[in-house]
């Protein structure tokens, strides 16, 4: 018997996102991972929720500050935040995301990414929209510069289709 392909990081996200909003994990872990920073010692809930829901492929320390960065903008989304039909690029242009701050996200990379990354979340949470965080993943974990371009095109031309429709409607 032959173990199955380990899943990619943002194929984790949906189930992450609905086990931090469901009772399935505790109001003093969730909150633990709100308030998780990038850097220092991560919460025991952290580890806890990493090791029992994310694929062994996925687990090494290389890793984990990606997890951080996803987990944390999962847990500060309200009921979960998550919605397939709404495209991350899309949610940062209905959140009111500066062009200035999304060229700096898209050009970024490392810590510098995933501190860019988890300020765009916490505007699309302060505003309430609930959208594809699996782009979030794909944009922090992603290595490979070719990937990269294409999930900055997709993330970009989202934002700016959401934008030239809001212009349209006016």
């Amino acid at each position: 018997m032959t173990n199955p392909e380990p899943r990619t990081p943002p194929a984790h996200v949906p189930h992450l996102a609905a086990l931090l909003k469901s009772a399935g994990i505790s109001n003093g872990e969730r909150a633990a991972l709100k308030r998780m920073a990038l850097d220092g010692p991560a919460p025991l809930a952290l580890h806890r929720l990493l090791l029992a829901h994310v694929d062994d492929a996925w687990q090494g320390e290389r890793w984990l500050a990606d997890w951080r960065a996803v987990v944390c903008a999962l847990a500060i989304q309200r009921d979960g935040g998550f919605n397939p039909a709404t495209p991350f690029g899309r949610a940062l242009a209905e959140a009111r995301f500066a062009e200035s701050r999304l060229e700096r996200l898209l050009a970024a990379s490392g810590d510098t990414l995933r501190a860019l990354a988890l300020r765009a979340a916490r505007q699309v949470a302060a505003k309430g929209i609930a959208c594809d965080w699996r782009t979030f993943a794909e944009l922090l974990f992603t290595r490979d510069s070719e990937n990269r371009e294409r999930i900055n095109t997709r993330i970009a031309r989202d934002f700016y289709r959401t934008l030239q429709s809001a212009i349209r409607e006016e």
